[in-house]
């Protein structure tokens, strides 16, 4: 394009609409992709301000290149999270889930929040492992549940959530130790490990397993705001495995396995692997023994 270009916005949408002094054009659409446009007419841009100097064909026009680039934007929305996944949940409160739900929002997701799934507050009938949801196998969950604690005793009821898979909905932990961030792999399906294993493996790996465990069980007092560094880092990285599900994009079956941390005191986040195994038999007590 050369000479003097005029830019105006599509109303209704994100995309520009550039028209070169020459009289050709194009848009650029919200993703950074420029279309030609074939043919614009002199008065698009007076038509698209809405001013007295926009024909009625200029009008057509403008209203045909706004359906046309509106279809793509839905598109564009379907891909970035396809409805048949907008269904998501979190539990939990304060301010990395009310950046997270804002954040999902946008992105296309229906969020529903709930506080518990706590010791001291069950989890709520709608995220209980018998939701009536339809099972279904493996990645196809359609439903995500995510849950964030901003103490180790938060998590006691963690357990609650690891049959979800089954009845159709994936499961992801986040939570903080101190400043120190955690997201736990993504459940999603009974072969995946559960939070109790990634806890276990854990102290199965700390070379103070026991200073560990009982740091976990005194640290009840509410902590200080996380620093801004590790809450930005934490929920991208809750961000990107939620878009991972959503989009059942190559990455996911890594997700599954991968124990995320990051510590703010080195600024270093790391990834270890997490695998999950059947749970050995613990017979109970028979009746008069």
């Amino acid at each position: 394009m050369t000479g003097t270009s005029r830019l105006a916005r599509l109303p209704g949408t994100g995309t520009d609409v550039l028209v070169d002094g020459d009289g050709t054009g194009a848009v650029r659409t919200p993703a950074g992709r420029f279309l030609r446009l074939r043919f614009p007419p002199p008065g698009l841009l007076d038509a698209l301000a809405g001013t007295a100097g926009g024909e009625e064909a200029s009008s057509a026009y403008a209203d045909r290149l706004t359906e046309a680039m509106a279809a793509r934007e839905r598109d564009d929305a379907e891909r970035r999270w396809p409805a048949r996944r907008r269904d998501v949940v979190l539990l939990g409160g304060g301010p990395v889930l009310d950046a997270l739900a804002e954040a999902l929002g946008e992105l296309g997701a229906d969020i529903t929040r709930h506080r518990g799934g706590t010791a001291d507050e069950p989890a709520p009938s709608a995220v209980a492992p018998d939701s009536g949801i339809a099972p279904e196998a493996g990645p196809g969950c359609r439903r995500l549940v995510v849950a964030f604690a901003e103490t180790p005793a938060e998590r006691a009821g963690w357990a609650a959530f690891d049959s979800l898979p089954e009845q159709g909905t994936a499961w992801l932990g986040g939570y903080r130790e101190g400043d120190n961030c955690f997201v736990d792999p993504i459940r999603l399906s009974a072969d995946d490990p559960t939070a109790d294993q990634v806890q276990k493996r854990r102290l199965a790996a700390s070379p103070v397993a026991r200073e560990l465990a009982a740091w976990q069980r005194s640290a009840s007092h509410a902590p200080p705001a996380l620093p801004a560094a590790a809450r930005t880092l934490l929920i991208g990285r809750m961000l990107t495995v939620a878009l991972a599900w959503a989009q059942e994009t190559d990455e996911l079956a890594r997700f599954r396995t991968s124990l995320w941390k990051y510590v703010s005191a080195s600024a270093t986040a790391t990834e270890h692997t997490v695998l999950g195994y059947p749970e050995p038999f613990a017979p109970g007590c028979e009746a008069g023994a």
